[in-house]
């Protein structure tokens, strides 16, 4: 298992995390958690979670990703996601496609911003 990185784009108003490695308990969604908190903090509202290079995600990262959703809705911003694969299939046995904006490239995220 690789470790998790965050990259950070700023794309006009769009913060973009590039995620790669798997999403799971523990460091991971320490992680994007930390991530999301201190980009709320710095007044960012709109975030893109391209999670292309994220092989799998368990039901904390799933978690995680929701509670960003959810903190970013609070802040009246959105979240949007870029996923395909196997995550994309967590998405959609969950349902969770319903709650998300799905894509399948950051770029067609980012431009649904406008």
């Amino acid at each position: 298992m690789r470790p998790v990185k965050i990259d950070i784009e700023q794309h006009g108003t769009v913060c973009v995390f590039r995620i790669t490695g798997e999403v799971r308990i523990g460091q991971p969604t320490a992680l994007l958690r930390q991530t999301c908190r201190e980009k709320i903090e710095a007044g960012e509202r709109n975030f893109v979670l391209d999670m292309l290079e994220v092989p799998w995600l368990d039901s904390s990262g799933l978690g995680e990703v929701f509670a960003c959703y959810k903190r970013a809705r609070e802040a009246q911003g959105a979240v949007k996601l870029v996923l395909r694969g196997k995550s994309y299939s967590l998405f959609t046995i969950t349902q969770l496609d319903k709650v998300f904006e799905i894509f399948d490239t950051a770029d067609a995220a980012i431009a649904s911003y406008s």
